[in-house]
């Protein structure tokens, strides 16, 4: 039977009033919720970070396996001379031999991730030599390290092979990157402090994952390190074997707070 007259406007006026109600309740649920799904995928960017430096631990191994203990060392090449096909930086000799999947070169949580395409690898990117997420630990090439069966680090669990690596901002569109490296003063000056492109980043809630030479993923706070004036000598550091302090008074980023260090022992390679 059709519906009263008099009824039709309160039936409507409910209606309104129910809908508005829950369309309140989940702007409210969504307000309540983003924060925690944005904080739920950045852990799983983590993850996914983590498990990469996995893979190109296992790429290492095997690189190293077949070349008597030594670690890639690739160079950028000088100007006017043509580019090393495998890209230049030491990540360029892993694809595709040992590295099938050159994606994972990218951290999923970094702005400024490279496009790799998986069927060109690195001989058609733009910019092979800075295409990586993750560079390695400098002093392994400047002080001739990089034969790790025979001057391997004092403690390999504590000491810095690779590591998420900034900087964050593309500029023209493009991003630099040390050709690979962490260095480990990052070129710093007290004047300024907490530089927007150094390498250092804080991509993971304040922190970086980085492999150690042992094979372990660690995350190290970094965002502190990018607002403090570094020193040439760390109690922590010092006392965890770390040359830079005891040998050669050198300005350093310190991760010892997190027990890891740039080097363990001494970086002195015999004849």
């Amino acid at each position: 039977m059709p519906r009263h007259p008099a009824h039709a406007g309160t039936w409507r006026g409910i209606a309104l009033v129910e809908l508005l109600a829950v369309i309140t309740v989940m702007g409210l649920l969504l307000v309540l919720l983003i924060p925690s799904v944005r904080r739920s995928m950045r852990q799983a960017s983590s993850t996914v970070c983590m498990h990469n430096l996995q893979e190109i631990n296992m790429a290492l191994h095997s690189y190293r396996l077949d070349h008597r203990g030594w670690l890639p060392d690739v160079v950028a090449p000088a100007v006017g001379k043509p580019a090393d096909p495998h890209g230049a930086a030491w990540y360029g000799r892993l694809v595709p031999r040992y590295l099938g999947h050159p994606s994972v070169l990218g951290c999923p949580a970094d702005p400024a991730s490279p496009v790799i395409d998986p069927r060109d690898g690195l001989i058609r990117h733009p910019d092979p030599a800075n295409a990586s997420s993750y560079g390695m630990n400098d002093i392994i090439r400047a002080a001739g390290l990089q034969n790790l069966d025979r001057h391997g680090p004092a403690v390999p669990l504590e000491t810095i092979l690779l590591a998420d690596m900034g900087p964050d901002l593309l500029v023209d569109r493009r991003v630099k990157r040390n050709n690979g490296w962490l260095p480990w003063d990052d070129a710093y000056h007290p004047a300024v402090a907490g530089l927007r492109d150094s390498w250092l980043t804080g991509r993971h809630f304040g922190h970086i994952n980085v492999l150690t030479v042992g094979g372990s993923v660690k995350q190290v706070r970094t965002v502190e390190l990018m607002e403090d004036r570094i020193t040439n000598f760390y109690g922590q550091c010092a006392s965890g074997g770390c040359p830079l302090c005891n040998d050669y008074a050198l300005p350093h980023y310190s991760f010892a707070p997190d027990r890891l260090f740039w080097w363990t022992g001494s970086i002195s390679v015999p004849d």
